[in-house]
This record gives C-alpha cells, sequence and structure tokens, in this order.
C-alpha cells in the first residue's frame, strides 16, 4: 500500500528534474570567416580553413616560360574548392594550416582515366619580382617527386 502512495510523488519529482544535453549536439555558434577565406577568431592562423583553399593561393598560375593559355601543359588553375591541372582535376576534400602561412590540401584527383587522393603543401614566395607558387609534396605524397614553380598569370 505504502508503494502505490509513493508512486505518484516519486513521478512528479522525476519531472521536476532538469533535462540532460543531448550528447554530441551540433553547435549553432557562428564560425567567423577571415577575409582570406580561412575560418578563425582573426588572432591568429585559422584552425581549420573548412575545405576552401584560402583566397592567397587562388587564380591562375602557369610554370617559368608558360603562356598561361588554357592550352599550356603546365598551367595550373587553382579554385577555392579545386585545383585543375592541364589534364587532371583535384576536389578539395580538406585544408589546413601548414607551416607558416602554408596550406596542407588533401583532394580527390582524377585524370587520364584515374582516380586518386593526394595532399600537397601550397606555399607562396617570390622570386626575381614575381609572385610565385610551389605545390610541395604533403605527408605521404608519391606523385609529386620535386617542386614545379609556377608564377601567377596576368588578370
Amino acid at each position: 500500500m505504502r508503494l502505490i502512495l509513493l508512486a505518484p510523488a516519486l513521478l512528479a519529482l522525476a519531472a521536476c528534474g532538469s533535462p540532460e544535453p543531448a550528447p554530441d549536439a551540433p553547435d549553432d555558434t557562428p564560425i567567423p570567416v577571415e577575409p582570406d577565406g580561412g575560418i578563425g577568431d582573426g588572432a591568429g592562423p585559422p584552425a581549420a580553413l573548412a575545405g576552401t583553399i584560402p583566397a592567397r593561393f587562388q587564380g591562375v598560375w602557369d610554370a617559368e616560360g608558360g603562356d598561361c593559355s588554357p592550352a599550356s601543359e603546365t598551367r595550373l588553375e587553382v579554385g577555392p574548392d579545386r585545383l585543375e591541372y592541364y589534364e587532371s582535376l583535384g576536389t578539395v576534400t580538406g585544408v589546413e594550416p601548414s607551416e607558416g602561412a602554408d596550406a596542407l590540401v588533401t583532394l580527390a584527383m582524377e585524370g587520364e582515366g584515374q582516380s586518386w587522393t593526394d595532399t600537397v603543401r601550397l606555399q607562396l614566395g617570390e622570386t626575381e619580382g614575381r609572385e610565385r607558387l610551389l605545390l610541395l609534396p604533403g605527408p605521404d605524397s608519391e606523385n609529386l617527386p620535386r617542386p614545379l614553380p609556377r608564377f601567377r598569370c596576368p588578370a
């Protein structure tokens, strides 16, 4: 009989408790976007670039002696979500900061009937007053035996 009298009191007490937060609930807090396309709080280098190649790397590049035309075999077009070579295309699957201002880009590559995954480190510099882009092998990369410097094409 006592149990029957206690049951309504226990149910009322249980209903008053605060609910537990859902595990792994998504955080709806907006993530600030840096002017260069990266993500961060503006106080330092971004912790992750959320799959977008920073604006400073974007544009059309060609090797020394290249004419920057779409027919140039050494032309490289860098967009926010892709690297487009003469005969292959790399779709960005991840971007992380690397040494200094470099970016480590993971790509789903396809070209000449094949597909593979590659990681490259994008590095900007200057040679004889011209802006230079180097694509360096990323960790575990086997597809870039030597860096080929490319120079920004005129707009």
